[in-house]
């Protein structure tokens, strides 16, 4: 038998969950011994050693209260991932509940979800660098097309739906990319790391940090190129940053910074169902592009105004856009020349600018009340997001990325260059929290917390007479819109911490998210229609569990979760011959499921040290049930007679699979050398609302296969200061694809990377 068929994914967590909660609090004690000195930010890390990779928050952290709440470090200096190319499934392998899309390798975009939500660009999670927004906009259109390199962050941080309190009511919660500091023992520290892999890849990543008196500074630039797995999916990309900091007095430090991001992507396109079984890497779009210039820049001010209060203000701002080009039919659609003009068609050119703007205040109290601490940590945020949306359908015939748009003589308005689409979008967004943590006992707190959010969304602009559809009742002119919402959210958090490396915890939340620009005017051209009265979506996060370790040889976070979301958006497949998809609300989902993250290193159960080396054994898995509780399908209004038809009660909600299992194991040495086997599986999901099996002739619809990805890497530190990295992607070559798109960058399937290699070389010095 294959060794590959023989190693199935199983859910074996809920073994070990028993033998964590048959663990007294006597034996759990072992660990207090080995706990760090708290710090000013007040509680303890659980995390399972100094050269751990996976931790949780601390109770506070600066002005933010995490007590009660599920959260996730990764340490990323820790890891043996391929940071080189951002491979998520590798960074993000100790998170459960995770799911991927993985429709390129390049890495460029981010694209995850969690606890069966969508993982479209993030958009359902609050993206955040060192704690301000790096999104496109939060309330219009939350995709995030920047992903930092992960060589040139620290860690990550996860808070799951708890998080729409503190940082805005996304229903997934918040994922904040903290990059390096500057190396406070030197005035000049080096770190270089170069990469290189099948298909032509090269990774250059440099950083240049130090201190100097009061200042201080770190900068980096990273550039990669590479032909891609799939014909036609070549890419370069280039990104730099600075952070120039100066420590004014012991109490009070300013930093500035600078993001910077640009990269020109060759799109493969999608695939039917027949051209993905006969040929995964073959393309139908060779003239295809897309990029995405990006410029954050931020000013962030820290003042500990005495051992009990912390202020913190950071000013930010985005200026970037969103620049596609090329042919967005269905892959049946031939791209091919003209026997008449001997050339290319024109292709469409779908662009956006972004100027956003914003400022959060927070501060943190600690007072104390009836013999006991307490924290009162509130805020305030501004922000105002400005987009401008056009299209063109008569961009230029040629094969490369080119964005220039062309004048024909039967334009209605010369001076647009023949838009079909002309849009602008703004949001103005106030809001106001507070959460106070209490302790009741040394063990027992409890922190209720409320926000309050006013925002006001607008839109403008014309879209030519030939689109107008059912998003466009009024003939292809768009309807000045100005929308205000007010929204109060709330929520309360539990933690009891059983020894002081062990506790249980439990949060509920309620969370928020209006439509979106991008839900009701697409981007890019799809085959789907648009229904103009789509509701916001509303809803809660509820979660708990018990987490900690149990002294150097078992960490653990074992929960369940229940997440409520109301009016979701979704597609609904046309009924009838020739009947186009629908884009609108779908109804109410709710999701359940239970999460588990183990890892256990025997050998530490018996020394701290062996001339062998130590080994653990991890599992981050979840089971997922989410479905809908109610189903609203506009189209019953106009045809009650097919009631059956369009109704979807119990249907699992798309996109949600409901295992996702990651698993390995890493061997390391003397901390000289590590090797890590990793193998993710996700079972099957369903690409729409109304979990079609069949699939469409497009590729837009359908299932989405199970599948089984392994991955090996290692890191030999073979003399101080420089060390080796490298490592086999999907080693098994597993066939598999993870997204079925409506629209940009497919539509259709877009597979998943084959097989790849790869080595590094570091130097620090």
């Amino acid at each position: 038998m294959n060794l590959f068929a023989r190693l199935r994914p199983r859910f074996f967590p809920l073994p070990f969950l028993c033998f964590l909660l048959l663990q007294t609090p006597s034996v759990a004690q072992e660990v207090e011994k080995n706990e760090p000195k708290e710090t000013k930010e007040t509680g303890i890390r659980v995390s399972a050693k100094k050269d751990s990779d996976r931790e949780t928050m601390n109770e506070i952290e600066g002005t933010n209260i995490y007590s009660g709440k599920k959260s996730e470090v990764i340490r990323l200096d820790k890891t043996n991932a391929n940071l080189a190319l951002n491979q998520t499934r590798q960074v993000y392998a100790k998170v459960p509940g995770i799911t991927i899309w993985e429709n390129e390798g390049s890495g460029i975009q981010p694209g995850i979800g969690a606890r069966g939500l969508s993982p479209n660009r993030n958009w359902e999670f609050n993206t955040r660098q060192n704690g301000y927004d790096i999104a496109s906009d939060m309330f219009g259109y939350p995709e995030t097309y920047f992903n930092p390199p992960m060589e040139s962050l620290e860690k990550i941080q996860i808070i799951r739906g708890a998080a729409a309190l503190q940082y805005g009511p996304q229903f997934g919660g918040m994922i904040n990319y903290v990059t390096k500091k500057a190396d406070p023992t030197k005035p000049v520290k080096v770190e270089m790391k170069n990469t290189g892999g099948s298909y032509a890849t090269f990774n250059s990543y440099t950083s240049v940090s130090g201190t100097i008196g009061q200042f201080s500074y770190f900068v980096y630039y990273q550039n990669r190129s590479s032909d891609g797995w799939r014909d036609n999916s070549q890419y370069k990309t280039q990104t730099g940053f600075v952070n120039l900091g100066y420590q004014a007095t012991d109490k009070l430090k300013i930093s500035l910074e600078l993001s910077k991001s640009n990269y020109e992507s060759r799109q493969a396109g999608g695939q039917t169902d027949m051209q993905y079984w006969e040929n995964s890497r073959a393309s139908q779009r060779s003239r295809n592009w897309f990029s995405a210039p990006w410029n954050m820049p931020a000013l962030i001010v820290d003042y500990e105004q005495s051992n009990s209060a912390r202020f913190n203000l950071k000013l930010f701002g985005l200026y970037g856009e969103r620049n596609s080009v090329g042919l967005t039919s269905a892959p049946t659609t031939l791209d091919s020349i003209s026997r008449t003009s001997l050339a290319y068609s024109p292709r469409q050119i779908d662009r956006d600018w972004y100027r956003n703007y914003g400022a959060e205040a927070r501060q943190i109290f600690e007072y104390s009340m009836l013999d006991q601490k307490h924290s009162l940590s509130f805020g305030l945020r501004y922000f105002n997001g400005n987009t401008d949306r056009t299209r063109n359908p008569n961009g230029t015939t040629g094969s490369e990325y080119d964005i220039k748009e062309t004048v024909l003589p039967d334009c209605i308005d010369g001076t647009n260059k023949c838009r079909t689409v002309e849009l602008r979008f703004s949001t103005l967004n106030y809001a106001a929290f507070a959460e106070n943590l209490f302790r009741i006992t040394e063990k027992l707190s409890i922190t209720p917390g409320v926000r309050y959010e006013w925002i006001r969304s607008t839109a403008s602009g014309k879209v030519n007479e030939k689109l107008a559809s059912a998003s466009l009742p009024t003939g292809g002119y768009v309807v000045p819109l100005s929308v205000d919402r007010r929204q109060l959210l709330y929520g309360v958090g539990a933690q009891y911490n059983v020894t002081k490396a062990t506790n249980f915890y439990a949060n509920y939340s309620r969370a928020y998210r209006p439509v979106t620009y991008a839900e009701l005017y697409a981007p890019t051209a799809t085959l789907n229609d648009v229904d103009p009265n789509m509701k916001d979506q509303t809803g809660y996060n509820a979660d708990g569990g018990y987490r900690g370790k149990v002294a150097q040889w078992l960490q653990f976070d074992v929960g369940v979760f229940e997440l409520r979301y109301n009016n979701r958006v979704g597609q609904l497949p046309g009924v009838y011959p020739g009947q186009k998809n629908l884009q609108t609300n779908v109804g109410d989902s709710l999701h359940r499921g239970v999460e588990a993250y183990v890892e256990i290193n025997p050998f530490q159960m018996i020394t701290d040290s062996t001339p062998y080396g130590s080994i653990s054994f991890f599992t981050s898995s979840s089971n997922i049930n989410a479905r809908f509780v109610r189903w609203e399908d506009p189209r019953l209004l106009t045809d009650p007679t097919n009631a059956l038809a369009y109704y979807r009660v119990g249907r699992t909600v798309e996109n949600a699979p409901s295992q996702i299992h990651r698993y390995g194991f890493t061997y390391s040495l003397n901390q000289t050398f590590s090797v890590t086997y990793l193998v993710s599986y996700t079972s099957m999901a369903y690409s729409d609302a109304a979990n079609t099996t069949w699939p469409s002739a497009n590729g837009q619809i359908g299932i989405i296969p199970k599948y089984t990805v392994r991955d090996i890497s290692f890191k030999w530190n073979f003399h101080e200061g420089f060390s080796l990295n490298g490592g086999i992607n999907n080693f098994a070559n597993e066939k598999y694809f993870t997204r079925r798109a409506g629209g940009y960058p497919g539509p259709g399937i877009l597979p998943g990377d084959g097989i790849f290699y790869y080595l590094g070389l570091s130097a620090v010095f």
